[in-house]
């Protein structure tokens, strides 16, 4: 069958006729139904506040956690595990919290938090969300380990928009499942997923996963740091950071569609990544190698 251009195939399809909301009108509709998982979790809100405060005490970060039980006995197992290879046990949430440190602690509460909000508890059969759970995960893994060699670049907050840049994908689909399985048809047939998700909802993951972050009063440079999609134009400290995401998004879809590493070049990348970050052939290529590396040692995290 002669392959259709990727708008074609959205436009010809009846189901993705564009609603009469507007984007900014669907999008607070989504975040006010679906209260279970349009707010972060109690706990994890305040965890990434209290760590994203230098001046942060220590007895204020120990009574967030202390409210949820499970998140406790994750935190104490992670600090007497074999990575840290503590001479004694830590036995209570005050010292897991000094051994492991504000951001260690940070990007726990993260990656635990954004978990339930992709997979959920009673969500074990969504095939769906469970790939975009690990295409997020290997995407903030490998942003986190290139961010070292990229200006302005700071590996935890690389790794939580890695985390997260996908969240309104998992948004759109608790919202009306059916729906998204058309978005999920168009893009099998070569359509855009954002295109897609505009022409079926009026709005798109990126916005919705930048509206979330608002509502969670993330800091401006993560809620910023999420769209990973639009272009970077006018000078900002964060078009870095976003053209980094989009990056290891790029990345780990092409190795998720059965590219090798040495096969994803620089003509595989759109170009206002290349000039964001400045990257020539072969510093792209090093990132890469350097990103994928990351992956591979970290495979048991996302197996």
């Amino acid at each position: 069958m002669e392959r259709r251009s990727r708008l074609e195939v959205v436009s010809a399809k009846e189901e993705v006729r564009e609603p009469a909301h507007t984007p900014e009108a669907v999008i607070a509709e989504i975040l006010s139904l679906i209260q279970n998982v349009a707010v972060l979790p109690q706990v994890i809100g305040q965890i990434v506040e209290a760590t994203g405060d230098t001046e942060g005490h220590v007895a204020r970060l120990e009574r967030a956690i202390l409210v949820d039980p499970g998140f406790s006995t994750m935190l104490l197992a992670q600090a007497n595990s074999a990575f840290f290879a503590l001479p004694k046990k830590v036995t209570s949430i005050r010292e897991a919290v000094m051994f492991i440190g504000f951001k260690g602690v940070r990007k726990i509460a993260m990656t635990v938090g954004a978990f339930d909000l992709f997979i959920g508890k009673t969500d074990s059969g969504s095939l769906r969300r469970r790939h975009w759970w690990r295409q997020s995960l290997e995407t903030a893994l490998f942003c986190q380990v290139v961010a070292p060699s990229i200006e302005q670049v700071k590996a935890d907050e690389a790794y939580t928009c890695g985390l997260l840049h996908l969240l309104g994908k998992t948004l759109l689909d608790r919202f009306d499942g059916e729906k998204y399985q058309k978005v999920q048809a168009a893009v099998d047939q070569g359509a855009p997923d954002v295109l897609a998700e505009r022409a079926v909802f009026n709005c798109d993951h990126v916005q919705l996963a930048g509206a979330a972050a608002e509502k969670w009063r993330f800091p401006e440079v993560l809620i910023l740091g999420l769209n990973y999609f639009t272009p970077t134009r006018e000078s900002s400290p964060t078009n870095n950071l976003r053209a980094t995401v989009a990056l290891g998004s790029k990345v780990v879809r092409y190795l998720g569609s059965g590219l090798s590493v040495a096969q994803i070049d620089s003509n595989l990348i759109p170009a206002w990544i290349l000039e964001t970050l400045d990257l020539t052939d072969n510093r792209l290529k090093s990132l890469i190698f350097a990103g994928v590396a990351g992956l591979e040692a970290a495979s048991t995290m996302v197996a």
